[in-house]
């Protein structure tokens, strides 16, 4: 079985990897720790993705902005020779060591080779992708790729020769095939809590869809919905139709927050077409909203669905679920390239969530949702919808065709084959001495340059990022003080602390004041001490299933800051 872990240290010896895997098995997790760690070493990483929706995730762009290619799918001499003129490719192609294409299920073979030709031209290099380490991941059981057709002066939406037998998927360029690509295909399931739910998603990626699930599935049709949940439609026509008749039916006054920008204009578009966040979002007390950005420290993410209950200082107050109120005050989206923000847009991190497109939910996790699988017309449709969901009895269908669970045959095959290279990956990473690894690895950074911290200038003093974190506590500022002051994620800040507590550069009461007072998180603390005493080392994943997937790993290795080593 492929962990995290595992993935971690083959991404380190500079492998060029394809990280796969189900619904909520990790891959963007995996993507942010490698993300962190290249830039504390000074490695510069294009972080980019299929989709802008993809990209907002890890705070990239897509990889068509980023590439120069836009939206073509295939490139001639005369646009070679235009891409060529243009300087800030050139700068951009030459600093960039590591390229990450998330969400590559979503590319056409096409387009990969394009992207290939591209980053050949750039580096002066006949390597594929110019050399770059690739990292490609994604899952080929989500949505398909689609392709462009110029049909008179119509743009049409098509496959490779109009039929599905045809799917153009990545696999299938030449640059796939030529990067000599490792698969890490993540096993691990930390979305899902029941068995029922696994067992019907996994019967879908085994192309077997059996008697017993789909009578699981019909079952879950025309039962009564506890209050209002969020809908997935396949269209999104029906999702704004549905938004804004719920919307009017509400009494009172609306409330309206205008999104705030900065940077460079095509990338700030860029930034509203992928945020999920409207420019302008109108709601009125009562009204069913979806936070559409992870904020951990806060205690909500992308997904969570409550109702707005009341305003404080101007801002929404949600209730979700489980009864917690949050202020949704605004939080921010960036494009960022190295060191620099390139783009940042502004706004309360709420959408409409009566109801939302199977498309625009992918990432999502929701504790319960109302799904209209009727008008599924592409594979993966089905798969997509069901997986953000945590439990069947979150499920609750309003229309069902057999066509939404079905998968592509060519998909059928190949993910059988990249599970056995990826087993294979795994046992011959574990028989590596940890030496020969670190060898490797550092063989790699030294390839590309790496540093073993970046120094950062504070005060007219030279600090490392960890004497910098260090600096901060001493200030006694807050963790989203620090995480807004360093514009990092809340697990490096994390790491700091840990590594900063082993080497004794901060003693435990130190860090005390930042430990919450609230009886949510004295509960949780107990929680995660008592399941860390059955346990010989104290390891994140047995907790977390342990206590169901209630917290985060962040919220684990928070708690992990206070129990007594």
């Amino acid at each position: 079985m492929m962990t995290q872990k595992d993935a971690l240290t083959v991404l380190k010896m500079g492998k060029n990897v394809f990280l796969t895997g189900p619904a909520g098995s990790g891959k963007t997790h995996v993507l942010n720790e490698y993300i962190t760690f290249l830039r504390e070493h000074g490695v510069e990483v294009a972080v980019t993705a299929s989709t802008g929706v993809a990209a907002t995730h890890l705070k990239g762009v897509t990889i068509h902005s980023w590439s120069g290619i836009g939206i073509k799918d295939t490139l001639t001499d005369y646009d070679i020779d235009n891409l060529e003129q243009k300087a800030y490719l050139w700068k951009r192609f030459e600093k960039t060591q590591v390229l990450i294409i998330d969400e590559v299920s979503m590319l056409s073979s096409r387009t990969l080779d394009a992207i290939d030709r591209v980053s050949k031209l750039f580096k002066q290099n006949e390597l594929p992708f110019g050399g770059m380490q690739i990292i490609f991941s994604g899952d080929f059981f989500q949505l398909p790729p689609v392709e462009k057709r110029q049909v008179q002066t119509e743009q049409t939406i098509f496959f490779d020769d109009d039929t599905v037998s045809q799917v153009p998927f990545a696999f299938k360029s030449q640059a796939w095939k030529a990067c000599d690509l490792h698969t890490c295909y993540l096993s691990e399931q930390f979305r899902q809590e029941d068995n029922v739910l696994v067992t019907i998603l996994s019967e879908i990626r085994e192309g077997e869809l059996s008697q017993k699930s789909l009578e699981v599935l019909r079952s879950r049709m025309n039962i009564e919905i506890p209050g209002e949940i969020t809908k997935l439609y396949t269209h999104n026509v029906n999702v704004d139709s549905f938004n804004q008749k719920k919307m009017q039916a509400l009494p009172g006054a609306e409330v309206k927050y205008l999104m705030t920008s900065s940077g460079k204009p095509n990338l700030i578009e860029a930034l509203k077409r992928g945020c999920l966040v409207p420019e302008q979002l109108v709601i009125k007390k009562g009204a069913l909203v979806m936070f559409v950005k992870n904020n951990p420290v806060a205690g909500y993410y992308n997904g969570t669905v409550g109702e707005v209950v009341d305003f404080e200082d101007g801002f929404p107050v949600v209730r979700t679920k489980n009864g917690d109120k949050h202020v949704a005050s605004p939080q921010t989206w960036s494009v960022e390239e190295g060191d620099k923000v390139l783009a940042e847009i502004a706004q309360v991190p709420l959408k409409l969530a009566w109801a939302v497109t199977i498309h625009k939910s992918q990432g999502m996790t929701l504790d319960k949702a109302m799904i209209d699988l009727s008008k599924a017309f592409i594979e993966g449709q089905g798969y997509v919808a069901l997986s953000r969901i945590k439990t069947i009895d979150g499920l609750f269908l309003e229309g069902f065709n057999e066509m939404s669970v079905m998968v592509h045959g060519e998909v059928l095959r190949v993910d059988q084959e990249l599970r056995d290279v990826s087993e294979s990956l795994q046992k011959h990473v574990a028989k590596i001495p940890g030496a020969e690894l670190e060898a490797e690895h550092q063989t790699f950074f030294s390839k590309i340059g790496a540093k073993k911290h970046k120094v950062l200038k504070e005060s007219g003093e030279k600090l490392t990022t960890y004497e910098i974190t260090k600096k901060l506590i001493t200030e006694k500022k807050s963790l989203e003080e620090m995480i807004s002051i360093r514009d990092v994620k809340i697990g490096t800040i994390l790491s700091h602390i840990e590594t900063l507590l082993e080497e004794k550069a901060l003693a435990p009461k130190d860090v005390t004041y930042l430990k919450p007072k609230t009886e949510a998180f004295k509960a949780m603390l107990e929680e995660v001490a008592e399941e860390s005493a059955k346990l010989e080392e104290f390891k994140l994943t047995p907790i977390f299933h342990a206590l169901g997937g209630q917290y985060t790993f962040e919220d684990i290795r928070f708690a992990r800051l206070f129990l007594k080593k």
